[in-house]
């Protein structure tokens, strides 16, 4: 009877972890969603800019999910701008929302060729694709992609009359 039971119990379990997402949705078993809600720069300087995807993700588990990482693509009129992966380490609630800012951050002489067509502060068509790789309780790692077109505005250079070219220049030069 024992071996009738773990075979029963081995199957199901198998059924659990090798089905897709569609079976699982058919099943009443819902899937981590995420959505962009915003995207833009911050933290401008001589050598980076930080780019913000905020991204809210909605965790329908009775336990936390773990939000692995994420990789990130940029494109204006189909040429690319931008893309990368980004190390993400956070716990989405269980049976909760949470907003997510994941920071991409660009050498800002990629960034000044990526928009070296564009003026500062005018605004871009953008179509943003975004994977959030995330550990989901009894399917394992899934990556939960996202699309987003919009309009981003093109950041200004930063003001080289501020920049304190000691400080630079040190931390460009080691000791």
């Amino acid at each position: 009877m024992k071996a009738v039971t773990y075979a029963a119990v081995t199957a199901m379990m198998s059924f659990v972890f090798c089905a897709g997402c569609d079976t699982l949705n058919s099943l009443g078993l819902r899937k981590p969603t995420a959505s962009l809600s915003g995207l833009k720069f911050q933290d401008i300087t001589l050598d980076s800019a930080t780019l913000l995807f905020d991204v809210e993700v909605d965790n329908p588990y009775a336990v936390a999910l773990p939000l692995l990482n994420m990789d990130y693509g940029l494109t204006s009129n189909s040429n690319p701008l931008l893309s990368g992966a980004a190390d993400v380490q956070t716990t989405i609630p269980a049976n909760g929302k949470k907003m997510v800012s994941l920071p991409a951050k660009i050498n800002t002489l990629d960034l000044i060729n990526a928009f070296k067509d564009f003026r500062p502060g005018s605004a871009i068509p953008y179509e943003a694709v975004v994977g959030l790789s995330v550990d989901a309780p009894a399917l394992g790692k899934l990556r939960l992609p996202i699309s987003q077109k919009g309009q981003l505005s093109v950041p200004a250079i930063p003001d080289l009359q501020k920049v304190d070219w000691q400080k630079l220049l040190q931390k460009a030069v080691p000791q």
